[in-house]
């Protein structure tokens, strides 16, 4: 009997592995979940957005085209200070440029030299859930 009760935690804790792992962080995300599903952003226009580790959907992609040599400037903030919002800047070829951490009550610039292509961001929370602004634009 107490061979039998064994087995079954032993499998039911087996079962609860398995399906955490089925279900994952993003298993309610749409298609921006990766950067393959990336949604476009127009550069001036400002974006609001959520994410949340709590409903499975805890990474958004965007990107955003720059058309000549210019500065861009990210502008960001996380409405929710505990979730440890992050956004990292990537070039089209995935390779990072900037990685930058939301802090609590208040706005995240980045001014960079941008080049002509395509530009990603990926924006994820560490914990909970939060909504977030962002932008991008040509600083004066």
């Amino acid at each position: 009997m107490m061979k039998a009760k064994g087995i079954g935690l032993f499998l039911a804790g087996c079962l609860w592995i398995v399906s955490g792992c089925a279900l994952g962080p993003d298993r309610n995300s749409g298609p921006d979940r990766d950067r393959l599903g990336a949604i476009e952003i127009k550069i001036n226009d400002l974006v609001l957005d959520h994410v949340s580790c709590i409903d499975g959907d805890k990474t958004d992609w965007k990107y955003f085209t720059v058309p000549s040599d210019t500065k861009i400037k990210l502008t960001f903030a996380f409405d929710e200070p505990q979730a440890g919002g992050t956004v990292v800047l990537r070039k089209a070829t995935g390779e990072e440029m900037y990685r930058l951490f939301a802090l609590p009550n208040s706005r995240r610039e980045q001014v960079f030299d941008a080049v002509p292509g395509h530009y990603y961001l990926e924006i994820f929370c560490e914990a909970f859930q939060s909504e977030y602004t962002i932008e991008v634009s040509i600083p004066n």
